[in-house]
């Protein structure tokens, strides 16, 4: 997944450069934490990294829920000074499920 691929899912027009510093941090960071999470380097038989499809697409809601979203504010009313919050395991939900089917086991020896 680079960068073209991330804008055209997020909607954003390829000729507005403006947000690419930051959205080409975002990515790098979502990737690696995508094959932590899962345990898996997406690496095919010919040695190429190749996320599939709910991967990236999993990838691409998590950056637009940190665009969309202050960080952990579920709800906010103003009037009466009032906000609730929100743990990222709740808040990122819908890109985990994309991502359970490609998790591998991971073993821990007994010592």
């Amino acid at each position: 997944m680079d960068l073209s691929e991330l804008k055209i899912r997020l909607g954003i027009p390829e000729d507005d450069t403006s947000q690419d510093a930051k959205l080409q941090i975002d990515l790098e960071d979502a990737i690696s934490f995508v094959k932590e999470e899962c345990n898996n380097s997406f690496v095919g038989p010919d040695g190429v990294e190749s996320l599939p499809g709910p991967v990236k697409k999993g990838i691409a809601l998590m950056i637009e829920i940190d665009r969309d979203s202050p960080k952990g504010v579920q709800a906010e009313s103003i009037g009466g000074m009032s906000k609730t919050y929100t743990a990222d395991d709740v808040r990122y939900k819908p890109a985990f499920d994309l991502f359970r089917p490609y998790k591998k086991i991971r073993f821990k020896p007994l010592r």
